[in-house]
């Protein structure tokens, strides 16, 4: 395989604003929620690498931030080591913000040309 090629690339835009702790039931941390699903998320089959799968993840609240890029972590522990520690960026819910720098990562990709994209029509 070539440098410029991965098996798959994942871009997770997850929402950190204030909002995802309000009507939290007690005991519950709806942030801790999310890192657990994401964990499980980008585990074994996934498998990160120069040649495999790469995984980048923006935040957002009342604006968008790229935690770590499509080419920044280089295993899967260091993948899992960032989701755990995404930070809580309080504030408004800024969808759009979010979803733009996702698409905006994603454009990024060093496999562009080898990869499925799935926000473009299938036909």
């Amino acid at each position: 395989m070539s440098a410029d090629y991965c098996v798959l690339d994942i871009v997770l835009v997850v929402d950190t604003s204030s909002s995802i702790r309000e009507d939290q039931p007690p005991g519950v941390d709806n942030l801790e929620l999310i890192k657990s699903f994401l964990g499980q998320l980008v585990s074994p089959p996934v498998d990160v690498g120069q040649h495999f799968d790469h995984v980048a993840m923006v935040t957002y609240s009342a604006s968008a931030r790229t935690q770590f890029d499509l080419v920044e972590r280089t295993t899967l522990v260091d993948v899992q080591r960032g989701i755990n520690t995404m930070p809580i960026l309080h504030g408004e819910t800024n969808i759009p913000d979010g979803i733009n720098l996702g698409l905006q990562v994603s454009s990024r990709s060093v496999s562009v040309n080898n990869v499925p994209r799935v926000t473009e029509d299938p036909v």
